[in-house]
């Protein structure tokens, strides 16, 4: 039996990859794509960005606790907020750079 254009698709028929269907634009942005800035300096490099936080390397310390403006732009994406820092760790690798970790004020539960 032959399938005609109206029936759905057979159960063997792969479907398309997941970047690759009609109507999906939009894909998964790797954290390397990201820039981040603390009012001007920019982060060393940007290790993971979810909707409630950040965590990148950086230059210098910052202060667990306290709140400070960042801008972040990515391909499509572009946004100024308030990052509240919760982990700022030294780290001695390849040079001098503090690890930081924060979460976007106003949280989003």
């Amino acid at each position: 039996m032959t399938d005609r254009k109206t029936d759905p698709p057979s159960a063997g028929a792969p479907t398309p990859p997941r970047g690759s269907r009609p109507g999906r634009t939009h894909q998964k942005l790797s954290p390397d794509q990201y820039e981040l800035k603390i009012r001007w300096q920019r982060a060393r490099r940007v290790l993971r960005v979810t909707s409630g936080g950040v965590k990148f390397e950086f230059d210098t310390a910052l202060t667990v606790g306290t709140m400070y403006p960042i801008t972040v732009n990515a391909p499509g994406v572009s946004f100024a907020t308030t990052l509240e820092v919760t982990r700022c760790q030294l780290t001695v690798a390849n040079g001098r750079f503090f690890l930081i970790e924060g979460r976007f004020y106003p949280y989003v539960s």
